[in-house]
């Protein structure tokens, strides 16, 4: 309705205008106080003149009211009635100086400048902005109210679904504490019993060691003692220069014996306890390069070996668990990186059912653990979206979690509402932070018109980036324009339907 009256208005003016007798100069709201019939009183009240005086050309009125039709005062105003377009006010300088500044040529009346009336054209040209104008606003508020109806029904919704999980998390809080409670009861057995395998697992892995150990030091025995005497003399020492002690690069007798322990000849076990700690570092042996291969079964490990008092030679027969060990004792103990790099052997029966029950427990937990943070992250994201202001009406909530993106010769801005808006070029580098969703910036009486971000990324030597968003009416959504009207400070040209209003009626119409 309102679009009519105005555009009904328009073409009233397009077609007549009306002529009222006043000064010259002088406005229709004005032409009440210039009576000739009466002394002419200045508009501030300051001073009362005859009527005569009105437009002598000179200035008698501290507010320029006399003289509103000559360029007499220098804070005077003239009044273009312009018929058939707007009306306006120029500075009383501007008159008779040989420009034509009223569309109707009344400021050029005494200046002999050839002027023509362009009134009814700019008026015509401008009723046909208006109409465009006008058209778009209709358009866009059809689309506005399709907005606000969807934004309070996505509201209400919204609301529903909050108080549903905010009831349902509470429930599965509680679901959550329990499985914990039940999962690190079960957890307690399960670690007392993987501890316990592991510790006997470190024990054998021990026993293993040693046992290498013992067998390597008895293979460098053996291959030191040269004359297989079974007894290491000090001669039979000389020729391992690893083993010199003073720096020379050889090894003395005196040396020779020190490491024998001040003895002429160890046997083994003197060997194993005394001289192996000593040399086992040093000693080069051709057992450790390549590695032995395990013995077999039922071989002899080293026919010229001296038997060792502490090991049993016979095995009693009958005795099946006797039977089991002397396999083990007659396979040749694994090199060093060997038992390093074992694999801890499977859990028995009943340590894999206390894990299996413990991990059934986790999985459990892990879930409803899982359901509860997906539970207050929509919670959050629900709350954070009801808590933003989308206009009077909710109009630009339909903007929420949407991007819109403007393509420039160097750059792709890329503007998400009551989010952030980013930069990034089009040949290489990153993406740069124009600013995050800060409020609504808008003059008083049109807040909505303006958004601002702000605390954007900040300019080398200078201040956080900031981004204004100008909205405009217009029927598509979209992004016109993008400028740096001051250092690191950016201006964004907006349109969306939810930015258009009912077209007024202004007193100039």
């Amino acid at each position: 309705m309102q679009v009519a009256v105005v555009l009904g208005l328009l073409a009233v003016l397009g077609c007549r205008a009306v002529e009222v007798k006043r000064p010259r100069g002088v406005s229709l709201s004005n032409r009440s106080f210039y009576d000739e019939a009466k002394p002419f009183t200045c508009l501030d009240g300051s001073k009362t003149i005859a009527y005569d005086r009105v437009n002598d050309d000179y200035c008698d009125c501290a507010d320029a009211s006399d003289e509103p039709g000559t360029a007499a005062c220098s804070n005077g105003r003239f009044h273009c009635t312009n018929a058939g377009f707007r009306h306006q006010y120029i500075p009383s300088s501007q008159v008779n100086d040989g420009i034509c500044d009223c569309c109707d040529t009344t400021d050029e009346y005494n200046s002999g400048a050839h002027c023509q009336n362009t009134c009814r054209e700019m008026g015509k040209k401008e009723r046909e902005e208006l109409e465009k104008k006008a058209e778009m606003a209709r358009e866009g508020m059809l689309l506005k109210q399709k907005f606000i109806e969807e934004a309070q029904k996505g509201r209400e919704e919204k609301q529903v679904r909050l108080q549903e999980l905010v009831e349902k998390r509470q429930s599965v809080q509680t679901q959550v504490d329990t499985l914990r409670a039940e999962k690190e009861e079960v957890e307690k057995p399960e670690s007392e019993a993987k501890d316990a395998h592991k510790s006997e697992w470190e024990e054998r892995k021990d026993v293993e060691k040693a046992a290498m150990e013992k067998r390597r030091s008895l293979d460098v025995f053996s291959e030191l003692d040269q004359d297989s005497d079974g007894m290491l003399s000090a001669p039979e020492l000389l020729h391992r220069t690893e083993l010199d002690s003073d720096g020379d690069g050889l090894l003395s007798e005196k040396e020779a014996l020190e490491l024998l322990g001040g003895s002429y000849s160890v046997d083994a076990g003197s060997f194993l306890e005394s001289v192996w700690p000593q040399i086992k570092e040093k000693i080069k042996s051709e057992s450790d390069d390549p590695p032995m291969p395990p013995v077999e079964e039922g071989t002899e490990s080293h026919p010229e070996m001296p038997p060792e008092e502490d090991e049993e030679d016979d095995v009693e027969e009958g005795d099946e668990e006797d039977d089991d060990d002397s396999d083990e004792d007659h396979k040749a103990p694994p090199s060093k990186s060997t038992v390093e790099e074992l694999e801890m052997p499977p859990y028995d029966e009943a340590t894999q059912a206390l894990i299996d029950t413990a991990q059934a427990a986790r999985n459990q937990y892990d879930e409803a653990e899982k359901s509860l943070r997906e539970i207050e992250d929509t919670i959050r994201s629900l709350e954070k979206e009801i808590s933003l202001d989308f206009g009077p009406h909710g109009e630009f909530s339909y903007l929420y979690g949407q991007c819109y993106e403007l393509s420039t010769s160097e750059y792709i801005y890329r503007l998400c509402p009551f989010n952030r808006v980013t930069q990034k070029p089009k040949v290489g580098g990153s993406e740069t932070n124009l600013g995050v969703w800060g409020f609504w910036a808008g003059p008083e009486n049109d807040k909505f018109s303006v958004m601002k971000y702000e605390q954007g990324t900040a300019c080398w030597q200078g201040p956080n980036r900031s981004t204004r968003v100008k909205l405009s009416c217009g029927k598509e959504t979209v992004v016109t324009s993008t400028s740096e009207p001051s250092r690191c400070e950016y201006l964004m040209e907006f349109f969306s339907p939810a930015a258009c209003q009912h077209p007024e009626i202004h007193d100039e119409l």
